[in-house]
Parts: C-alpha cells; structure tokens; sequence
C-alpha cells in the first residue's frame, strides 16, 4: 500500500494544480486552506473539488508541528 501512496504522490507533483499555485507553496496551502474552511461551513463539495492529499498531508503535518511546539493542545478522541 505504501507503495501506491509513493505513486500516487510522485504523479500529484508533476501535474499542475488547478488553481494555479504552485503546490507545496505558502499561497497554494493558503488557498486549499480557504476552499477547506468553505467546504465545512456550507458543506458545498464543489469547493474542495480538485483538493490533493499532498494538501491533506502539508496540513496534518503543519497541525504536527504545531503541537509538537506547544502552539495548540493536541485533540483527544474524546474532542473529536
């Protein structure tokens, strides 16, 4: 299965992101993150149409780093 991830990540890279941000830049996470917020205050899909999972990583891993720096308090199942 990891295998499939790694293809799978490898091809998101040398496709071109719809709207037109370079991916993995600040403006590209920026603009998934709005669309994303959008999404969960409408529930309109067509906004997080075109999302990648490499943004789904970048903003698991920046949620990571956030709480590895004491920045927020780490969710509990409980929270979720």
């Amino acid at each position: 299965m990891s295998a499939i991830l790694r293809r799978l990540k490898k091809l998101e890279v040398q496709m071109t992101d719809r709207c037109g941000y370079v991916p993995h830049s600040e403006a590209w996470f920026q603009h998934w993150a709005a669309r994303y917020d959008r999404f969960l205050a409408t529930g309109d899909f067509d906004d997080i149409k075109g999302l990648t999972l490499a943004w789904v990583d970048d903003m698991l891993a920046r949620y990571d780093r956030a709480v590895a720096q004491g920045e927020i308090s780490p969710l509990t199942y409980s929270e979720a």
